[in-house]
């Protein structure tokens, strides 16, 4: 061994002089590579199909070792199909004496960036025409991938009228930010509204102003109008001759939906950040930090505590709130991640027993975990204090609700436990039965009464399956019992 690599915090080498392959067998191996790890046939067919290069063209296009022949965003695009890292297109650029990506250069830098997220983060993948939209949206350009005979390079436009205008907005006027309803489940939510405009104009005759929203609504208000001409889709393929330009649109709203929520994806904007949440059925209380102390190491600190354990979890990516949202809200805005951690412990001991096994220059670091542990515990149990004094919540139902029978709105159950209504306000005011029978998966039914639902909700619960498997399987919504098995006093080491 090296004597030099135990001492090493990172390293990386790139050699791009030192494959013998030609651009055409790098090309092919990749692209079996691709297909065997993905169970798939994708073909150089279907990459030209996708990039707008003639089926014919491609094989030379591929073989034809000429520089002059290509341009430089096509070879990245011919890598993005078959899902090169950033170092693998750096080796195939370098075949044809193509400059490397620059970090320095703003265009190449989106560019990295929408590799290195198409291929870790992102599931399913982006198509081309998804990843050519985030170029033009980021840079204002498409990928330039072939010299067309008419001399034009970019892409055309697919709408039916010629293109105005297009906007994207978030207005700050309906940001909702910050906690306004003291509750563990709203302080990281962002709730605010972003259209994705487009404006066209049919030659003078009439103007369309399409909207779309990441929530899927779509709209379009024709100019001059025409008594009451607005109208509303369910979907692009709803909207005729407009399909195209909501689908666009939808992208765009959408990409600046995740933009906003970016910073939610890092605790190091917030330096800790702690909650609480049901689970698989299970009440876990957890906190993330970052290695502040030797910030080079890129380590976050996660603490799960659940059914009176901790683990303290080490990893390279920050996972708050991968379980702060479910699984599925997760994926929608930030794409895929990995649940594998880089290191765990479930003891103060097993770390010291991580110290015991260690090179010396690296029992400072793995200390440094220690105190993690400590202090992330110490935080969970000051946290499960205030939840089962009541000085925190998971949510607040007297600050989301004034009136908590809203609850029985929130799980869509008003006619099923026969609510009578203020005549005036038209607040329900009261149930026609204390309890009502529901079923569950696996042919199982439950009673629950309006305390049940109202106590699921201060749970973090979402739905009537979600109450009664939680009730079925633990029997009380009562937080100290879910919370204080094997509690460890803040103090004890």
């Amino acid at each position: 061994m090296n004597p030099k690599a135990q001492h090493l915090i990172f390293e990386k080498e790139n050699n791009y002089t030192d494959n013998p392959l030609s651009f055409s067998k790098f090309f092919r191996s990749k692209l079996k590579e691709f297909n065997d790890n993905n169970s798939c046939n994708l073909s150089q067919d279907d990459i030209a199909t996708q990039l707008g290069i003639s089926l014919t063209l491609m094989p030379k296009y591929i073989a034809n070792g000429d520089k002059a022949t290509k341009k430089r965003d096509c070879v990245i695009a011919m890598c993005m199909m078959v899902h090169m890292s950033v170092d693998e297109i750096n080796i195939a650029l370098s075949k044809y004496g193509m400059p490397y990506f620059d970090e320095a250069n703003k265009r190449d830098k989106i560019i990295m960036e929408l590799i290195n997220n198409n291929r870790e983060t992102v599931d399913p993948p982006l198509s081309f025409d998804e990843l050519n939209e985030y170029l033009f949206y980021n840079t204002g350009t498409y990928f330039d991938i072939i010299e067309h005979r008419d001399g034009n390079t970019s892409k055309k436009s697919t709408a039916p009228f010629p293109i105005v205008k297009k906007r994207v907005e978030c207005r700050t006027d309906e940001l909702i930010y910050g906690d306004h309803y003291d509750s563990l489940d709203t302080a990281y939510k962002r709730l605010c509204r972003i259209y994705a405009f487009m404006w066209l104009d049919d030659n003078g005759r009439k103007g369309y102003e399409l909207c779309a929203e990441p929530d899927g609504f779509l709209s379009c208000t024709e100019y001059p109008m025409r008594g009451e001409w607005y109208h509303k889709y369910d979907s692009p393929e709803d909207s005729g001759i407009f399909k195209n330009c909501f689908i666009e649109l939808q992208r765009r709203a959408m990409a600046e939906k995740k933009r906003i929520a970016e910073p939610l994806n890092d605790t190091r904007n917030y330096h800790e950040r702690i909650s609480a949440k049901v689970i698989k059925n299970e009440l876990h209380v957890f906190y993330e930090t970052y290695n502040y102390t030797v910030p080079e190491l890129g380590e976050y600190y996660l603490m799960d505590y659940v059914n009176g354990e901790y683990t303290l979890y080490v990893s390279h990516k920050s996972r708050f709130m991968r379980y702060y949202l479910s699984e599925q809200e997760y994926l929608d805005l930030f794409g895929k991640i990995s649940d594998k951690y880089d290191e765990h412990y479930s003891s103060i001991e097993q770390i010291e027993n991580a110290i015991a096994s260690v090179s010396t220059d690296r029992k400072e670091i793995i200390r440094l975990r220690i105190r993690a542990y400590r202090n992330a515990q110490d935080k969970i149990n000051s946290l499960i204090d205030k939840l089962i004094s009541g000085q925190a919540h998971i949510r607040n139902l007297k600050e989301i609700y004034d009136n908590e029978l809203d609850v029985l709105s929130y799980y869509k159950v008003e006619e099923a436990f026969q609510c009578s209504y203020d005549p005036e306000y038209g607040e329900i005011d009261g149930t026609g039965l204390d309890k009502v029978s529901f079923s569950l998966p696996g042919d199982m039914q439950v009673e629950l009464s309006v305390d049940d639902l109202c106590a699921g909700f201060t749970f973090g619960l979402s739905t009537i399956e979600e109450v009664g498997t939680f009730l079925m399987t633990h029997k009380t919504f009562d937080l100290a019992e879910s919370l204080i098995m094997g509690l460890v006093s803040p103090k004890s080491d």
